[in-house]
């Protein structure tokens, strides 16, 4: 009896015992064969992505050049590992390049534009208070703009290989001219809610507001401050500081702030924003629990805290 009659029970003992060389030429043999192991790849042998825990991609005006990147080892401090690089002639080439790597445990994150030298850094860093992950932007006409988030619960670069595509790229502002705080707006969005690549509408940057402040804004109006909706979502916790960034009162902040949310909450009526830095709280007719917001803007330290429960 030849492989191809037997049962499928059968052929899959058999071809579990197969390397995957073997079984990428198996599966020219014939339509049968081809089936069956495309329909189990899952359960057959197949190479192991590389993870990669360091990638930093070179690109100019609507091009990605090349990417230097290191392995990701358990037993090897990222710094001490090699860097490697390799150039893109085409987008053939970079898709290539993306499909064989796993980017899902990156640690650090980098862009540079050639043509201006502008550098954006994401780097997640733990510590024994917590989580932290540093955000920075550094070019040639402004000041250096840092950014650090840090919570209790777990943070991470939330990215696995689709967004290091040209299009993803292009839909988070990388290519636009001086779109590279639209970028940082964007990736500490998807850090601060763990949705890669969420969809933002028409997201706009206002050069005049701190990026920091620009992120309470934008979860005002995503609707995470709506206290009728809190019991779907999980707890949010975390803390933004910041330097290189134009200065904001607080009571303009929170004035703002305020106008915003009971915009986007009906159910919030007639608070006072003078004493909205404590906590806005509220027994959910849903869930019987209490749900809160707890926002703390300091102007003289540039940090942000919020807590929503």
């Amino acid at each position: 009896m030849d492989l191809i009659s037997l049962p499928k029970e059968l052929k899959l003992q058999i071809l579990k015992k197969l390397y995957w060389k073997d079984l990428k030429n198996l599966k020219l043999v014939c339509k049968d064969l081809y089936f069956t192991v495309v329909d189990n790849i899952e359960k057959l042998d197949r190479p192991n992505r590389p993870d990669v825990g360091y990638l930093k991609i070179y690109y100019s005006e609507n091009k990605i050049l090349g990417v230097d990147y290191k392995s990701r080892h358990s037993r090897i401090n990222l710094r001490d590992r090699v860097v490697l690089h390799t150039e893109f002639s085409d987008e053939y080439e970079c898709e290539i390049f993306i499909k064989h790597k796993d980017f899902t445990k990156i640690e650090k994150l980098i862009f540079e534009d050639v043509t201006n030298s502008a550098v954006i850094t994401v780097e997640d860093t733990y510590t024994t208070n917590g989580y932290r992950i540093d955000v920075s932007l550094s070019d040639r006409t402004s000041e250096p703009l840092k950014i650090t988030i840090s919570s209790c619960n777990r943070l991470r670069i939330p990215y696995n290989g689709n967004i290091f595509r040209k299009e993803s790229l292009r839909k988070m502002g990388l290519f636009e001219r001086d779109g590279h705080r639209l970028v940082i707006k964007k990736i500490i969005m998807d850090i601060i809610t763990g949705g890669p690549m969420l969809e933002y509408g028409n997201t706009s940057t206002d050069t005049n507001r701190p990026i920091s402040i620009q992120i309470t804004y934008q979860l005002c109006e995503l609707g995470l401050f709506n206290l009728e909706n809190r019991c779907k979502n999980e707890m949010l916790s975390f803390c933004i500081y910041w330097s290189g960034e134009s200065e904001v009162l607080e009571e303009e902040f929170y004035r703002e702030l305020y106008d915003k949310i009971k915009f986007n909450d009906s159910s919030v009526k007639d608070i006072d924003f003078q004493s909205y830095p404590s906590f806005i709280s509220t027994k959910c007719s849903k869930c019987g629990n209490s749900h809160g917001n707890f926002i703390f803007f300091n102007e003289s330290r540039k940090c942000l805290n919020i807590d929503l429960y």
